[in-house]
């Protein structure tokens, strides 16, 4: 209770400071969340890319196993099961976007 009464002799400065503080505070999370979701965007469009490369790659080879053929089936038909409302800009969308270019991602390295 003494750290009360020493803060109720400066009833309007405190608040004021304080908001102030929770302001940029608040900024500083803003340019945070910015930087953290350029990078990762970054990375899903290289990871993408990279996929994508190596799709080129094998199609340029002309040299698709059984297996391969049954793989690129599947790719196809987990990316058409792909449920996502762009609008709503949802983290649970990013999540599931993440998730299928990482299961992509196995499927292609095992070839």
């Amino acid at each position: 209770m003494a750290a009360v009464s020493k803060l109720s002799g400066k009833k309007s400065a405190a608040p004021k400071a304080l908001g102030a503080v929770a302001r940029q505070q608040l900024l500083l999370i803003n340019g945070l969340l910015d930087e953290v979701a350029r990078n990762y965007l970054a990375r899903l469009h290289r990871e993408i890319s990279d996929l994508i490369r190596a799709l080129e790659k094998k199609q340029a080879s002309g040299e698709f196993s059984r297996r391969e053929v049954k793989d690129l089936q599947n790719i196809l038909k987990r990316i058409s099961s792909l449920q996502i409302d762009s609008e709503k800009g949802r983290r649970k969308d990013m999540k599931k976007i993440d998730a299928l270019i990482g299961e992509l991602q196995s499927t292609v390295e095992r070839w």
